[in-house]
């Protein structure tokens, strides 16, 4: 049996609609009843309650083989994501899933970042068989930019002239939906990144010729940004984070791409136009 967790956000929820499709049954453990009612109509057994409650976890662990370890970031991440892994190698899981980072590495000041590398650790000493999925930059960013898009032609972000490597988190589930059906990924960890390295001036440029009209990049003022951020409702922690991840980009963290994607699925890693041009109703 596969676990599920995060299945209400956007890498998990993709996860299981892929499981899905393929025709794969999977648990998902979903935190509250009202989450599991938005829950696509899928094949699939759920379990609700807090990952933090030991008895959900053993209900939602139970004959579990292969489970996948999404957790929203926050504050309690590191504790909540060690708790399950314990619990996962007490049930007996043989194999532990974790969607970490890119930018994970022990030298990062970041939080999150930093609870993804001693998550990373805690689990490697776990006993149990592991595989680190580690993404950046997700093209699915950009939707949140769409209004801005499509009513200001314009994209305002803080990250300078620094690059990113555009990833579609539809590649990065593809990659998580083989780790946990097929052998042979066990205690990797994989990096993976779009194809290309591109500054946010030239992700405006690549919407605009997609589109068809300018889109311009505003490098917008870090203090902008973080009331821009707290217009959404952000926790203090988490713009804080947030910000310091753009800092982090800007500052030139993201300075390679990878062939992983590739070589895991036989093809190449979605490019940023063909992302744009598959969603362009949310960009006109």
């Amino acid at each position: 049996m596969i676990l599920l967790t995060g299945v209400t956000g956007k890498t998990g929820g993709e996860v299981a609609r892929q499981l899905a499709a393929a025709g794969i049954r999977f648990r998902a453990l979903i935190r509250t009843p009202a989450k599991a009612d938005a829950f696509p109509a899928m094949d699939a057994e759920l379990v609700i309650g807090d990952v933090a409650d030991d008895a959900v976890l053993a209900a939602a662990l139970k004959g579990v083989d292969r489970a996948l370890l999404v957790m929203p970031n926050g504050e309690e991440q590191l504790r909540l994501e060690s708790k399950f892994t314990d619990h996962a190698a007490q049930a007996g899981v043989r194999h532990l899933v974790k969607l970490s980072s890119l930018e994970s590495v022990p030298e990062s000041m970041n939080p999150i970042t930093r609870m993804h590398v001693a998550s990373e650790q805690h689990i490697r000493n776990s006993g149990m068989d592991w595989t680190m999925i580690r993404p950046t930059f997700f093209m699915q960013t950009f939707l949140s930019s769409a209004k801005a898009i499509k009513e200001q032609q314009r994209i305002s972000m803080p990250a300078g002239t620094g690059t990113i490597a555009p990833t579609d988190l539809r590649d990065v589930a593809a990659v998580i939906r083989q780790v946990l059906t097929e052998p042979g990924h066990e205690n990797q960890s994989y990096d993976l990144t779009g194809p290309d390295l591109i500054t946010l001036a030239e992700v405006a440029e690549c919407f605009s010729t997609v589109l068809g009209r300018t889109v311009s990049y505003v490098n917008q003022p870090m203090g902008e940004f973080r009331q821009r951020l707290a217009g959404i409702n952000l926790a203090p922690w988490r713009i804080e984070a947030v910000c310091k991840e753009f800092e982090a980009i800007a500052a030139g963290a993201i300075d390679h791409t990878t062939g992983t994607i590739a070589r895991l699925l036989g093809r190449p890693p979605t490019s940023l136009e063909q992302f744009i041009r598959d969603h362009l109703a949310n960009f006109r």
